[in-house]
């Protein structure tokens, strides 16, 4: 549990790795800038999007794997201008012959049968790679931790998640938290990436993050805090287990 423990340090360290910034470095969006559709950045002139700078090695280490996690929600992104507008972009790089291996994969990921069970005519389950979507989505609040606190997390730590296709109903713990009043919206552009979180001490200082992209998929993450020494943190580490894996309710 050594490795996991927080530092609050200057933007002059590089909150990906925790090391002083060093030559070269490139600036990190958080969220990743592939959020915020080409044609909305121009219409409404989105220009304050929020980077940290980090060391140039780092950024590209997630390069691929946030672009998996944005297409792998963008089949449920329809129905408002965000969502159809990242949808549409998404198609275009399709066509032009970009991202081909990439969005055949995410396609594959919808079935109809998952483990030996048939699901119902009307019903599909969209399967995703867990480890992958948990670790961008961690980055995700590392990054915006940082960004609030001057705060580094651990690298590596096992966060709970949760992701909600519209139209579907959203856990309990996310209506028990906005039905509460304590959450502030967060977000320079609300309808693409809103966000708000909390920290609960009375439960092992527990870390809530929840998310809305593109004004219709909501997704959560809950971790409790790098210091804890609960059964659950103690027994689990701060790796995720290789063998969970991952659906969308859709």
């Amino acid at each position: 549990m050594g490795q996991a423990k927080q530092k609050r340090l200057s933007i002059k360290d590089c909150y990906l790795c925790g090391k002083p910034l060093e030559e070269p470095t490139s600036p990190d969006h958080v969220p990743p800038k592939l959020f915020f559709p080409e044609d909305l950045r121009k219409k409404y002139k989105l220009t304050e999007l929020l980077t940290i700078r980090v060391h140039h090695a780092c950024n590209q280490k997630w390069r691929l794997d946030e672009e998996y996690f944005i297409h792998t929600l963008l089949p449920f992104a329809r129905g408002t201008e965000s969502g159809d507008a990242a949808a549409a972009q998404s198609f275009r790089k399709y066509k032009a012959g970009r991202n081909v291996p990439l969005i055949n994969m995410v396609m594959d990921e919808f079935k109809h049968v998952v483990k030996g069970v048939h699901l119902p005519a009307n019903r599909v389950a969209k399967l995703i790679d867990a480890n992958r979507f948990h670790d961008v989505l961690y980055k995700i609040v590392r990054g915006l931790h940082f960004h609030h606190t001057g705060e580094i997390l651990a690298p590596f730590w096992s966060i709970t998640y949760t992701v909600t296709a519209p139209n579907e109903p959203p856990p309990d713990l996310f209506v028990a938290y906005a039905e509460s009043g304590r959450g502030l919206i967060r977000g320079k552009y609300p309808s693409i990436f809103a966000y708000t979180f909390d920290k609960f001490p009375e439960v092992n200082d527990l870390h809530f993050w929840a998310f809305r992209l593109w004004d219709c998929i909501i997704v959560t993450a809950a971790f409790h805090d790098m210091n804890c020494v609960c059964e659950y943190c103690s027994f689990v580490g701060p790796r995720l287990p290789e063998s969970m894996a991952g659906t969308i309710r859709a």
